[in-house]
């Protein structure tokens, strides 16, 4: 279990919605707190929020002299993650977080998780009583041998988005050997409280009911309504109303409950107020994610407006060094540096093409000079989308606003259609491999001196040598001729003579574009470790196929030609940006079922949507019968959790040689050294057509063997021609040799279609009950007849009725996709077991 320690730090996001407790603490907001030892309990003592996370690692309570009462906390909401791991000692979670209602999961660690508990050896229980929310994130409690009270927690009902969201129970102690909710005391007598879902023996768990759950709309879905039929508003943690309630699951507004502060300012990540509010608290509304802070961001100062109040400016003042992802932080907002900036990225292996995109988007004059230097991972400058200026107040070498020296893939400068001026100063480019000389050379209009750029600025050799410029570069047409779910076939243009000299083969660049507004350079990083993928064909066929995409995916694609460079035949060609939508296909199963019972006649069931839906859910097939169990069979209803497995997809790689690859530059560079030695050595003129030859016996019979006879060439007896019939034989024969050459020429292109073809799914047979036999002739399929209770495919619960108490019932869900012939998933199946009369009466009395 040692892998999952990093996963640890986790975010925790449940949901359960109606009125609990009033509140009259005073409200203290703190940061996040890091508890390692005893002593740093003090830190939380007398914060009732906390805007951060909290993590409990390593603390040995069995250490110091200390009473339990002593590291209270009046916490009663986390804004980010809640983590516990290896606390030695640690018994229960109750005495410290007594109050705590909700963790809103606004910041997850890892992206995912919101709570984790994990490798707490003492731990008997989680005692967290008053929890009502866990509304963003995963839920992750492993490997605590000595815990109970797991299972009889009803994780589902804590959950804000059930359908987002999951929670793993692995590796405590067997519920079994556990107590169970209502169990009997020491004394024998059986627990007042007690309910089927509780925290420990003392404490059932809190579940605020709504006004009623039966006979509401539809779309209330388990959050019930009022008695006028209004659902409740999911929103409200601790009430059926947003307007009147006392805690939001994301933000506390005017009128109620909101998703975001809009025209308002956000404090404390959870709640909204005015701009005059916020300068009543002695903070300062800060226009970037209107936010009221305390202090202003690292790149930003504290001015003063005409009326005299405090904002935050931001401020990029300085020559700014950029190795790193981290060195953006000073750059982020910036509209002007005021100053210098410097690019060399030192880290290849880095995902830093993004994060230059994302920070100086924003950016559009710098008074000094832009210096790119060393950068292998750059393939264009068009992360500084919108700059309009370099001024040039100060210069490399007292020369130069514009140095750009030794980045091997840098291929582009700025987006198409972009101008910046160069107010002063002069360009310097020197060892850009792949940036051809023209580019560079069009900058010229851009300088506001007018001075011509020279041959030592700017160098024509060492700029451009291992890439084809100028009129050598074309323009492929490539077409998407035929496609599936999870293929395409592209096919282009036949190539000319001059170029199938060079032609070696072709690259084909794609990746997943939800929307069409992918440009050439987006996030392309040099060294291949981005999020376009790459397929080489290594020969001269215009037809490609591309497998293992998407279903129902829309891609972004364009083509490159591989060629080999001759002195006096330079040429190469690109596509533009084009697209393509992947078909719908079969889903994946529903990635879980949870059943509970909480009445004897009735089970609600819970799903989560399939992993990989590849299309749109339509609808959802259910269908329920009574189960016999033998005594083999364990209680699966109660370990449900443990049956399910988290299947992880494998990630499609990503293009380029991966980063521990001693060969990290382009893909397509490799095919071409690997394929140019064949190209050279192998004479384009040799027949490898198989000869012919009469076959010898024996020796006299190589003897008798004659040889063949040229027959005698007749006199023509047709008359002599004149010039006019010369010149139009000479016509018909070229034109023979021409159509000959050509049809040659296209069948170089033209082969292994049957490698090419691209299998599509059979349609529905008109016949319902037709044969195996019609289906092979008729090239079709029987439609399958499912049977089960329909249900929406935005829906993922169900209330089944009618049951019989203390009864088990296999339930099988199957996702159905729109559009697809027998487009429902394989089942997924679970086992649950209805309550019985007493825990029913029981629940009732609570």
């Amino acid at each position: 279990m040692g892998h999952l320690v990093p996963l640890l730090l986790v975010f925790f996001g449940f949901g359960a919605p109606w009125p609990v407790l009033a509140r009259t603490d005073n409200q203290t907001a703190c940061g996040s707190l890091e508890i390692n030892e005893i002593a740093d309990f003090r830190k939380m003592q007398n914060c009732t929020y906390v805007v951060g996370h909290i993590r409990l690692a390593h603390v040995d309570f069995t250490a110091g002299n200390y009473s339990l009462e002593s590291l209270a906390s009046n916490v009663s909401e986390i804004s980010d993650y809640l983590m516990v791991y290896r606390c030695n000692g640690l018994l229960t979670l109750q005495k410290i977080f007594p109050r705590l209602r909700i963790i809103r999961g606004q910041a997850q660690l890892f992206d995912k998780y919101a709570l984790v508990v994990y490798e707490n050896r003492n731990l008997r229980e989680l005692g967290l009583v008053e929890l009502l929310r866990v509304q963003k994130g995963f839920i992750r409690i492993e490997s605590n041998p000595m815990l109970c009270f797991v299972e009889t927690i009803d994780w589902m009902y804590l959950m804000g988005n059930a359908t987002e969201q999951h929670y793993s129970l692995k590796h405590n102690k067997p519920h079994g050997q556990c107590p169970w909710c209502g169990g009997p005391l020491a004394e024998f007598d059986f627990l007042k409280n007690a309910s089927e879902h509780c925290w420990n023996l003392n404490a059932a768990q809190l579940r605020p009911q709504p006004p009623r759950s039966k006979d509401c709309p539809p779309a209330c879905g388990i959050s019930g309504c009022d008695n006028a039929g209004i659902c409740c508003d999911h929103n409200c943690v601790t009430g059926c109303y947003s307007q009147n309630c006392s805690l939001c699951a994301n933000y506390q507004g005017k009128s109620g409950c909101v998703n975001q502060c809009i025209a308002s300012y956000e404090i404390n990540r959870r709640q909204c107020i005015s701009k005059r509010e916020c300068k009543d608290l002695g903070r300062i509304p800060l226009v970037r994610g209107y936010q009221c802070v305390k202090k202003c961001p690292g790149n930003q100062k504290k001015v003063l407006d005409a009326k005299g109040m405090i904002q935050c400016q931001v401020e990029c003042k300085g020559d700014f060094h950029v190795k790193s992802a981290a060195d953006l932080e000073d750059l982020q907002d910036c509209l002007t540096i005021n100053g210098s900036l410097t690019i060399e990225l030192t880290n290849i292996k880095e995902k830093i093409v993004e994060a230059l995109e994302n920070a100086l988007v924003s950016v559009k004059e710098i008074t000094g000079y832009l210096k790119v230097i060393h950068s292998a991972q750059l393939m264009s400058l068009t992360f500084l989308q919108n700059l309009d200026s370099i001024r040039g107040d100060k210069l490399v070498e007292n020369k130069y606003a514009l140095f750009v020296v030794n980045n091997y893939h840098l291929e582009h400068i700025w987006p198409p259609n972009h101008h910046v001026i160069i107010q002063r100063g002069m360009l310097f480019f020197h060892l850009n491999p792949r940036l051809c000389y023209e580019k560079i050379h069009q900058l010229q209009s851009s300088l506001k001196s007018g001075e011509n750029i020279s041959v030592a600025d700017v160098s024509p050799n060492s700029n451009g040598e291992r890439v084809i410029c100028g009129d050598g570069v074309r323009s492929l047409k490539p077409v998407v001729e035929d496609l599936n779910s999870t293929a395409v076939r592209i096919i282009m243009d036949y190539m000319d003579w001059d170029g199938m000299e060079t032609l070696i083969g072709y690259s084909y660049y794609y990746k997943e574009a939800p929307q069409q507004n992918v440009t050439m350079y987006d996030g392309r990083h040099g060294c291949g470790h981005d999020n376009w993928l790459m397929d080489i064909s290594p020969n001269k066929s215009r037809r490609h196929v591309i497998r293992n995409l998407k279903p129902y995916t829309q891609y972004a694609y364009f083509v490159k030609t591989l060629t080999r460079t001759d002195y006096h035949i330079q040429i190469d060609a690109y596509s533009k940006i084009a697209y393509f939508q992947t078909l719908p296909d079969r889903p994946s199963p529903v990635v879980r079922i949870r059943g509970s019972s909480e009445i004897s006649s009735q089970i609600l069931l819970h799903w989560w949507p399939p992993s990989r839906p590849n299309g749109i859910i339509k609808k959802y097939l259910l269908t329920y019968e009574k189960q016999n169990v033998t005594k083999e069979v364990k209680d699966v209803s109660a370990s449900i959790a443990d049956l399910d497995c988290d299947c992880v997809d494998v990630l499609p790689y990503y293009s380029g040689p991966q980063p521990d690859d001693e060969d990290y530059y382009n893909k397509d560079q490799i095919t071409y050294e690997d394929a140019l030695p064949n190209l050279i050595y192998v004479s384009r003129y040799y027949d490898n057509r198989r000869k012919e030859f009469d076959k010898v016996v024996d020796y006299e019979h190589l003897l008798t063997m004659k040889k063949k006879e040229v027959p005698t060439t007749l006199a023509p007896t047709n008359p002599v021609l004149t010039n006019k019939t010369l010149v139009k034989k000479a016509a018909e024969t070229y034109e023979m040799f021409r159509m000959k050459s050509e049809m040659r020429h296209k069948d170089m292109q033209d082969f292994d279609r049957e490698k090419c073809k691209i299998r599509h799914a059979m349609p529905k047979c008109q016949n319902s009950h037709a044969s195996v036999v019609q289906q092979v002739e008729e090239k079709c399929v029987v439609e399958e007849t499912l049977n089960g209770i329909e249900l929406p495919g935005n829906q993922h619960f169900y209330y089944i009725f009618n049951l019989e108490p203390e009864t088990y019932y296999r339930v099988t869900v199957r996702a159905c996709v729109d559009g697809v012939v027998n487009g429902c998933s394989n089942p997924a199946e679970a086992l649950v077991k209805t309550t019985g009369l007493r825990i029913e009466r029981l629940m009732k009395d609570v």
